[in-house]
């Protein structure tokens, strides 16, 4: 059940941080170049959120438990 939560948790944050940086791309219209937004972008806390949230989403999918304990009686 945690794995869960923390799916869901990880994947709202990763559709709410990559349509903030979508939303960045109109500073284009303002004049600015692609290298600056990209560097922006780099360097805004959505980015670090978003790595963050894919790591977890990564490691609740890929990682391995067991589904149940050693210690348990059959």
């Amino acid at each position: 059940m945690t794995r869960v939560i923390l799916f869901l948790i990880s994947y709202g944050l990763i559709v709410i941080t990559v349509s903030n940086m979508i939303s960045y791309f109109n500073y284009v219209s303002l004049g600015y170049d692609w290298g600056q937004i990209f560097y922006f972008i780099l360097h805004t806390a959505d980015f670090t959120l978003f790595v963050f949230s894919a790591v977890i989403i990564i490691l609740t999918v890929y990682v391995r438990v067991p589904s149940r304990l050693p210690s348990s009686r059959e």
